[in-house]
């Protein structure tokens, strides 16, 4: 049986050394909480990429490392024990995406249930969602605004899990 290294010890190229705290500056310019929102903006997919780096003064190169480095301290952090930075970046890049688009529900619940029958069902999610108007983003967004509703309300918790099942059925 081969044994797991001792997570304090692990280092990773261009990482912190092991035993080192995992640093909180700035990359090439950039702090984490514009990081989080530059890559929350991507991820929205209009304006393109490109545009949104030349915006604030990147190339892909430059981006490329800035965020290599990012997600290598949250793996690194992770990878000791230390969920902290991994749970911030999630936090934080909630934030920015809702700040990005709505956050109440753009689709009825009977959508909803449309579309999660499919996830639950392994159909590839990208068509069903360009075919409602929505980007992954918009999904997470109109996610989110539903799951906290459903949590609150079990009889319609019950009505969206059973509209999920019946289009299961007819998949």
């Amino acid at each position: 049986m081969t044994e797991r290294p001792d997570p304090a010890t692990i280092e990773f190229p261009g990482g912190p050394r092991a035993g080192e705290p995992i640093p909180d500056d700035p990359i090439d310019g950039i702090d984490f909480g514009t990081f989080v929102k530059i890559s929350a903006e991507i991820a929205e997919g209009d304006p393109p990429r490109a545009a949104i780096l030349r915006a604030v003064g990147l190339d892909e190169l430059r981006w490329t490392f800035i965020e290599q480095g990012f997600m290598l301290r949250v793996a690194t952090a992770a990878l000791r024990g230390d969920s902290s930075l991994a749970e911030d970046l999630n936090r934080r890049y909630v934030e920015a995406q809702d700040a990005l688009g709505p956050t109440e529900p753009t689709h009825g619940l009977d959508r909803y249930a449309f579309m999660v029958a499919h996830a639950e069902k392994g159909a590839p999610l990208l068509p069903i969602l360009k075919a409602e108007g929505l980007t992954l983003a918009g999904f997470a967004r109109l996610q989110r605004a539903w799951t906290k509703r459903l949590v609150a309300d079990e009889a319609l918790s019950s009505t969206f899990r059973g509209w999920v099942e019946q289009v299961k059925k007819q998949l």
